[in-house]
């Protein structure tokens, strides 16, 4: 499995997951042994003007293709004030 199969891959995965998917954007992408690992945004629609971004990581064996980890950062809230 090269880089663009694994990217491929790895856009299903997400528009999988999410939905209104408007954008991925790979900001890095490295092979670790029989592992891609890749780091993304994903920007999705949630209302009619308003977009959320979210930071992720997936894994995705270079052997069989499936995706192997997958986690999510999503953005930090301040807590509520007092």
């Amino acid at each position: 499995m090269d880089a663009g199969e694994a990217e491929a891959r790895a856009r299903e995965f997400v528009k999988r997951r999410h939905f209104r998917v408007e954008r991925i954007f790979f900001r890095t992408m490295y092979r670790e042994g029989n592992t891609w690992v890749l780091h993304a945004e994903v920007q999705f629609k949630r209302a009619y003007f308003f977009a959320a971004v979210r930071s992720f990581k997936l894994q995705i064996n270079t052997d069989t293709g499936e995706v192997i980890f997958y986690e999510e950062a999503h953005p930090s809230r301040p807590e509520e004030a007092k």
